[in-house]
């Protein structure tokens, strides 16, 4: 299910579906999803119900990572709202109920993405529920004693867990149990009270950050934390509300050790049992961009630290996990050629000097010249066909074709010219000249590309594809009359309900004989004609995006002809597009480079 809700501070992340059941909790890094799924009951005049039941209505506060549900069960009102602390890996939770009642909340965790081992019991000390295995622990607490709880088996011998308990309106008082495991916990409520989750290493700190909760108030916390994203979107004022609220999202989804997953809504394991949980360096070099334009340094900062030790001999490989190990990949080792995207390594330079050009640090792009840049750029330079001036073949930013695309051969320009451009910064002379004439060669074999009315996206492949429109914006004159000619043609063969689609014959989760329109392919049109120099035209496809985006401003992969999301939501490469969007359509294009 579509994932309406991310909250996150770096540490400690969280992510809710549509009918409010939390879905995934990552921590201290999100390379292990620790929830199989969270959510809350209500017992009131003899019946039972739980709020995903309740078509609850869901939204963020203006300007805040602050999560608001509001649902009703017969005559009871109930408002929660739901924030990640700005400071320490604290999920904060306010209910608001207008009758007594009783409230459950069901918490079944599998620790490492799995239910093996587990543990969870009630601590009498703390009047808190517990849920731990090895390092990872995880204490809920309210500020109302606890008026039953229970623990007990899960997925084994027909039983379905302690959350079905809850649907009696009455709790077991089972204090521990090990293994497939899970806890439900309820309290008699009426007006307003406060629960926290708190994630830690151990039960010591689990407990001292438990209490720091106690005596600096639930209410605090959460109410610094909504101050802090305000006064951190100051930055951003001049910016839409919807460019604000992208900004959010993608700082939900950086992790303080630098790294950026491309997105963690876990439902797509169903297509291959795999996650989007990754470092994709194309993703993070986007949302690098969309964070300095609008202004904010240290994310791009922090990707780069990051990025610089994972570079091998000079480029990235396809993807890599949040802790810096290589993901996982389908990119044969047994062709020939290496198994990369090309486009990855040269878009972190290019992503770099925009960072550059912007901020002018020039005591931290020092520390980046020699081990990252130039090595970088090197590679870029040397990995190319003699004859034609090209890359080698390596596999394309959908990561489906091996061979020499039109994407990846004008990214690796973007790069070899950023890097020619720290180069002149730093007054290296001969790398300058090296790194000018290999991007003018690529950008010459551009031409190549074109096949009459459109840039084929690969050399022996003619299909319209979207990139190509992209890959324009990084390497060519606005005013070649090929680029024009270019997006008639994508707007005119790709077009699906008025969004783009990736290409001709896209299959990728598609529902019938036709495409899914992607979010960031129609925002690429949008750019392209801030490119062209009109940009009331594209705020069409802006308008687009925007309509076709989730109501809480989420923007997914991708939509079906039919209008379901058939993929992960949200994208962070979507949110980076949409800002960068944004801020060509207000402020005109420009490539930096």
């Amino acid at each position: 299910m579509t994932r309406y809700v991310i909250l996150g501070n770096g540490q400690l992340t969280v992510l809710a579906d549509k009918d409010y059941v939390l879905r995934e909790l990552y921590y201290p890094l999100p390379t292990d999803n620790h929830l199989v799924f969270s959510k809350v009951g209500l017992w009131y005049k003899g019946k039972f119900a739980w709020l995903d039941q309740l078509n609850p209505r869901i939204s963020y506060e203006s300007d805040a990572l602050t999560a608001v549900i509001e649902a009703q069960f017969d005559d009871l009102k109930v408002k929660i709202r739901d924030a990640v602390d700005m400071a320490y890996p604290i999920l904060v939770r306010e209910v608001t109920l207008t009758q007594e009642a009783t409230v459950f909340f069901a918490w079944n965790f599998n620790v490492y993405n799995n239910n093996i081992g587990d543990t969870a019991f009630y601590d009498p000390f703390t009047d808190s529920m517990v849920h731990y295995k090895r390092d990872r622990w995880f204490m809920f607490s309210c500020n109302l004693h606890t008026y039953q709880y229970a623990t007990g088996y899960k997925e084994i011998g027909g039983l379905q867990g302690t959350w079905k308990d809850c649907e009696d309106g009455a709790l077991s008082m089972n204090p521990i149990a090990q293994g497939s495991v899970d806890f439900a916990v309820s309290f008699k409520a009426n007006g307003t009270f406060f629960c926290w989750l708190v994630a830690s290493n151990n039960y010591e700190n689990a407990r001292r950050l438990s209490e720091y909760v106690g005596r600096k108030t639930p209410k605090e916390l959460m109410g610094r934390t909504n101050n802090y994203w305000r006064a951190w979107l100051f930055k951003a004022r001049d910016l839409e509300e919807v460019a604000r609220r992208s900004l959010l999202i993608i700082a939900a989804h950086w992790q303080n050790n630098g790294s950026i997953p491309a997105a963690l809504d876990t439902d797509i394991m169903r297509f291959n049992r795999d996650t989007y949980n990754y470092v994709w360096h194309r993703d993070a070099a986007f949302a690098s961009i969309a964070m300095s334009l609008a202004g904010y340094q240290d994310f791009s900062r922090n990707l780069f630290n990051f990025s610089k030790s994972l570079l091998y001999r000079g480029f990235l490989f396809q993807k890599y996990t949040c802790d810096g190990h290589w993901g996982s990949t389908w990119h044969p080792w047994t062709s020939g050629y290496i198994p990369i995207q090309e486009d990855e390594t040269a878009l972190m330079l290019y992503a770099a000097w925009v960072h550059f050009y912007l901020f002018r640090d020039v005591d931290f792009i020092k520390s980046l010249y020699r081990p990252a840049i130039k090595a970088a750029a090197d590679f870029l330079a040397g990995y190319r066909d003699e004859e034609t001036g090209l890359p080698l073949p390596s596999y394309d930013l959908w990561e489906e074709r091996l061979g020499v695309h039109f994407f990846t051969s004008a990214a690796v320009y973007a790069g070899l010219t950023a890097a020619a451009k720290f180069a002149e910064f730093f007054g290296d002379e001969e790398y300058r000249v090296k790194y000018s004439a290999a991007a003018e060669e690529v950008k010459k074999g551009l031409d190549k590309f074109f096949v009459g009315d459109h840039f084929a996206r690969s050399l022996h492949d003619d299909k319209v594809d979207s990139s190509t429109l992209l890959g324009a914006m990084l390497a060519l004159d606005p005013k070649d009359e090929r680029v024009k000619v270019n997006r008639k043609k994508v707007e005119e063969v790709l077009n699906v309900n008025g969004g783009i689609a990736r290409y001709e014959g896209d299959w990728y989760l598609k529902e019938d004989e036709r495409p899914n329109a992607w979010f960031i392919s129609t925002l690429w049109l949008a750019q392209h004609y801030a490119f062209e120099g009109n940009p009331e035209m594209g705020k069409k496809y802006l308008e687009w995006v925007l309509k076709n985006s989730l109501s809480t401003g989420v923007i997914p992969e991708q939509i079906s002809p039919s209008g379901n999301y058939p993929s992960v939501s949200p994208l962070v490469w979507s949110h980076a597009e949409l800002i960068r969007t944004i801020y060509y359509l207000k402020k005109g294009f420009n490539r930096f480079i």
